[in-house]
């Protein structure tokens, strides 16, 4: 059975629609729709999403997909007679074997990785507050984050807590910030009268908004006697690690 085929398969044993499953990992659903028919293979990243929100084991994924050929399309060279061995010898492992596994690999790759990362402070919210508005922490975390996935400008991150952004973003996703004014149109980290609040801005007929992420909450009209900044303008997501 193929990729396309496991990925279609499993899906609908979930009861998931295509759109249900890309916005759970942040695709379109007509990725979804290649990724089935063949037209396309998903990167590593979309790939481990997969497994995650599928609930299947990777076993139940790689099998089919990860021949060299695919190998050699996404990582631009082959497995080596070692690499195999070790996948063999990693698959008849027991659960906790290969969790001591992947331990010992992502540990060892942040200390390689060390020199190319960055470390940017991360605010966290507190309170919850209504339309989604919450307090900030008083204490600042750290996430590091590769160089290369971070976006140019970004200047300090933030960590979502609820699941209240979706589908645009999702429960403990970690957003990359500039600190600027948000334009017409654009998401930002947004302080109004004390609470805070990500959201998109709007200018429409003389007024500002605050356009909610998500279909439940409603906007927020910002008026000119209202303590109003914007705190940073969001650039996008980012895989990092967190320090607190």
């Amino acid at each position: 059975m193929s990729l396309g085929d496991k990925l279609r398969q499993r899906r609908q044993e979930m009861g998931l629609t295509r759109p249900q499953l890309a916005a759970k990992i942040c695709v379109t659903p007509s990725a979804i729709a290649n990724y089935e028919n063949g037209i396309s293979t998903p990167k590593p990243d979309i790939l481990i999403s997969l497994i995650n929100v599928l609930e299947v084991d990777a076993n139940y994924m790689y099998s089919d997909y990860l021949g060299n050929s695919q190998i050699s399309k996404i990582y631009e060279h082959s497995l080596s007679r070692e690499e195999v061995d070790a996948i063999k010898k990693y698959r008849e492992l027991s659960e906790e074997g290969k969790r001591l596994v992947r331990l010992i690999i992502n540990e060892e790759y942040s200390r390689t990785t060390a020199g190319n990362q960055l470390t940017l402070p991360c605010y966290l919210p507190g309170v919850r507050k209504i339309h989604t508005g919450f307090l900030m922490q008083a204490k600042v975390s750290s996430v590091r984050i590769a160089l290369k996935d971070l976006p140019k400008g970004t200047d300090f991150c933030f960590q979502i807590q609820v699941d209240q952004y979706l589908p645009v973003f999702r429960n403990h996703d970690i957003l990359a910030l500039q600190r600027r004014q948000a334009k017409h149109n654009e998401m930002g980290l947004f302080c109004l009268n004390g609470i805070y609040y990500l959201r998109t801005l709007f200018h429409e007929q003389g007024e500002r908004r605050l356009r909610a992420l998500n279909v439940i909450d409603t906007d927020i009209l910002v008026k000119e006697t209202d303590e109003f900044r914007c705190m940073g303008t969001i650039l996008g997501r980012v895989n990092g690690i967190l320090e607190t």
